[in-house]
């Protein structure tokens, strides 16, 4: 049978074109964009205008040119000595400017960081939902995840670990249920860690973040730890590679929100982070990440560029972009396959939507692991794809059944007689 030489691009980009999605979701522990392609997310964060005081200073364009996927946008719900936060135009247009250049925008609300007041939080929280966010959210929605806090509440931190978990827990329950209220809020939403962001082990103490998915009626959520973890994880590469299996092992979508090579304590810069082993293990495992930030840190050698251009990058940005690793351009992540084939799920390969309206169906799906295939005759091939694009052992039992070996979401291509390519979507429980 003739064999087909697929890239990754080719595999994500045809796959499940007849079963698209208006917003990015999840899937177990994987983020996937709008046309069902899997994202790993390594992106950079970025304080637009200057932190709110230089509404002229948008600095995106610069940033794209990292080879950058996402973009972590520091916003505030009230803040009163910088008045951009207040111009909506100018939140617009920080988001445009991401989709222009074709990069997610992950706007997150400043606001709460470090602090413990869950009535304000969930107060606050309404920010997402009022009349002049909410529809610059719907025109973009596609391309949008929506971090609800940055690094809100505290755990362990706290007399009581056990009740200030259970608050923990409650509060992001009411802030889903308030959210998902709103007709149309489908966007996913991404929830910090507690203890400044730090405390990973916070989403799979007593089921966090799994009862958390199951709470939200969208299933959409996504996680966020923030990896200054000096005294967190001794600042040791095993110990953080641990703390990140062992969220990721309960299925949980996981983003290194913040990652940084300097951590502030009773000073600015006070430890030297080991990041490296920690971005290493992060593109081994797929894992995805945003680097601590773009400009205008109070920490200068925690900035990714000096003044905010590509072409000033400090040591620490030209080692986040170009490491030969883990960099961003020496090995970027793909970018959503909405923006890519300009806000379409159509494939750029040449295969047209059409040919997956054909009558063609797996079924039982899900199943334990065997599958029948109705409505087709003949066909030359048949593979299997796992969420990733790997490629995986197809056993074919007869001409119209086949079986798969593990549990999981994968993508099954047929190709006819016609060499007309379709692809279906399983599930193997």
């Amino acid at each position: 049978m003739k064999k087909l030489l697929l890239s990754l691009l080719t595999v994500v980009s045809i796959s499940l074109q007849s079963q698209t999605s208006n917003f990015i979701h999840t899937s177990g522990k994987y983020i996937l964009g709008p046309c069902n392609d899997t994202i790993t997310i390594k992106g950079i964060n970025y304080a637009p205008y200057n932190w709110g005081y230089t509404l002229s200073d948008l600095k995106i364009d610069q940033i794209a040119q990292t080879g950058a996927n996402a973009v972590r946008i520091v916003w505030y719900w009230s803040n009163p000595g910088a008045n951009v936060y207040y111009n909506y135009v100018a939140l617009d247009s920080a988001i445009s400017k991401c989709i222009q250049h074709k990069m997610i925008a992950i706007v997150e609300l400043h606001d709460f960081t470090c602090g413990n007041s869950p009535s304000s939080l969930t107060n606050g929280s309404g920010w997402w939902t009022n009349s002049s966010v909410f529809p610059i959210l719907q025109k973009y929605k596609q391309s949008i995840i929506v971090n609800i806090a940055n690094e809100a509440l505290q755990v362990n931190w706290t007399s009581n670990p056990t009740t200030a978990l259970a608050t923990y827990k409650n509060t992001y329950q009411n802030i889903i249920t308030n959210l998902r209220s709103t007709t149309g809020f489908d966007f996913p939403l991404m929830i910090d860690a507690p203890d400044c962001g730090q405390n990973s082990d916070a989403f799979i103490t007593s089921n966090t973040a799994s009862d958390l998915i199951t709470f939200d009626p969208k299933h959409n959520v996504i996680f966020s730890t923030h990896a200054y973890w000096y005294g967190y994880a001794n600042n040791d590469s095993l110990q953080m590679a641990t703390k990140i299996n062992n969220v990721t092992a309960q299925n949980i979508p996981l983003v290194l929100g913040e990652i940084a090579n300097q951590q502030d304590d009773a000073s600015m810069c006070q430890y030297n982070l080991n990041y490296k082993p920690l971005l290493n293990y992060c593109e081994n495992k797929k894992i995805s990440w945003l680097a601590w930030s773009w400009d205008h840190d109070g920490c200068p050698a925690r900035q990714l560029s000096s003044n905010g251009n590509f072409s000033n990058l400090t040591t620490y940005g030209n080692d986040i972009i170009n490491n030969t690793t883990y960099g961003l351009l020496s090995h970027p992540a793909a970018k959503s396959s909405y923006l890519v084939n300009n806000k379409t799920c159509n494939s750029t390969t040449g295969i047209k939507n059409s040919l997956q309206d054909l009558s063609i169906s797996l079924f039982p799906n899900p199943s334990t692991g065997t599958f029948n295939i109705a409505n087709v005759n003949n066909f030359k091939t048949i593979k299997a794809f796992d969420l990733l694009g790997k490629e995986v052992d197809v056993i074919q039992l007869s001409d119209n059944t086949f079986s798969l070996n593990n549990k999981g979401v994968y993508f099954i291509q047929i190709q006819t007689e016609q060499n007309q390519l379709i692809t279906k979507r399983v599930m193997i429980n």
